[in-house]
């Protein structure tokens, strides 16, 4: 049973508990929340956290004193049982947090968490709750057959029926939700994934070799297999792919370049790092990458799955070293003026409706 509290209890949801984008992007939000009173009176918050299995996100969160719940009917994968079972145990989870806010983050997670919300509703119809979702680019932009296309489309409308709102990482998702009428557009918004510098403590080059390298999960979707393609054209120069290592963004100044050759993103939180780190960047004409990455100005775009592209952007950075320092200049300084995380928390925060915090009392 939820203790009685004039704070405003939001509870984040998310399909694994693996240290990635999405839980980067829940655990900033979690442990950031104004806890104490807000202008015109209102109470801080009293946020919480449920998730698939008990990884390094699960680790953190609890090291930062936040509650933590895990789902573990969650997977990534479609299994009817595990997934009836999840439903049941988000449900569980709402009856016993009472929750103001759910904000939910990742597709498969948007889906079951979303029903489960909604017969919550109906079941506790005392209780003011509002539900957000966010998409950290959506499936439907992934190279699929036209059939699972539509699918996912039919899919993603019916999982927007479930929120109030729909905050979308990059402007570009906003536009292609419009563009598919996945949900209304008074009903969605758009916010930048932002970092704070300050957070940032890079650890001293430890690398002697030249070193071209990329930072990002093993799916295919981050395609990998594309830049170790391009890798055999330099047999001279070392390649590194970190996939496995926590904290991984601490280990960038042993890149000499960063790659992400991607096939799909929403807007990538390790660009952001690259970025500050002021490490030249290469990366693919996909999601909201170009919203970081200006052509030639912040960085190399290239077009994805095309491994002589990624080779042709890396030679271009070897041989015109001028160029290649300016650009890693020019997307620090955007980084540190355009995705800033105070920015993000107080769009995020002002998404929240003043509705679900007036609900404190009536939910206590």
């Amino acid at each position: 049973m939820a203790k009685k509290s004039n704070k405003t209890r939001i509870l984040y949801i998310i399909t694994k508990s693996v240290w990635a984008g999405a839980s980067k992007y829940v655990y900033d939000l979690a442990t950031n929340l104004p806890q104490t009173s807000l202008p015109a009176g209102k109470a801080g918050f009293r946020p919480m956290v449920a998730a698939g299995e008990t990884g390094p996100l699960a680790q953190k969160l609890k090291k930062a004193g936040v509650p933590y719940f895990e789902i573990k009917g969650f997977q990534r994968n479609v299994n009817i049982f595990k997934d009836i079972l999840a439903f049941f145990e988000i449900l569980s989870i709402l009856y016993k947090t009472k929750p103001n806010i759910v904000h939910v983050s990742s597709a498969k997670a948007g889906g079951i968490a979303g029903v489960a919300i909604a017969i919550y509703k109906i079941l506790n119809t005392k209780y003011l709750i509002q539900s957000i979702f966010t998409i950290h680019g959506w499936t439907f932009n992934e190279v699929r057959p036209i059939w699972q296309i539509a699918l996912i489309k039919f899919f993603s409308k019916i999982t927007c029926l479930f929120y109030d709102k729909i905050i979308c990482v990059s402007e570009y998702d906003y536009q292609s939700a419009i563009k598919n009428k996945i949900a209304p557009a008074k009903k969605m918004i758009a916010i930048h994934n932002g970092i704070k510098p300050e957070e940032y403590d890079f650890r001293e080059r430890t690398e002697k070799e030249f070193t071209v390298g990329t930072i990002g999960e093993a799916v295919k979707n981050k395609g990998h297999e594309y830049l170790r393609e391009a890798e055999k054209k330099f047999p001279d120069i070392k390649f590194n792919i970190i996939s496995d290592i926590p904290d991984a963004a601490r280990y960038l100044k042993n890149f000499d370049i960063f790659v992400l050759p991607s096939l799909k993103e929403g807007l990538p939180y390790v660009l952001l790092e690259a970025g500050l780190a002021e490490i030249p960047m290469i990366a693919t004409n996909v999601g909201g990458i170009p919203e970081i990455i200006e052509n030639e100005k912040t960085g190399l775009l290239i077009n994805p799955a095309n491994p002589d592209e990624i080779a042709d952007a890396i030679k271009k950075l070897i041989e015109d070293k001028k160029f290649t320092q300016n650009i890693a200049q020019n997307a620090k300084q955007k980084i540190l003026k355009e995705f800033s995380f105070e920015k993000m928390l107080d769009r995020t925060l002002a998404a929240y409706d003043e509705k679900a915090s007036a609900g404190n009392n009536a939910n206590s």
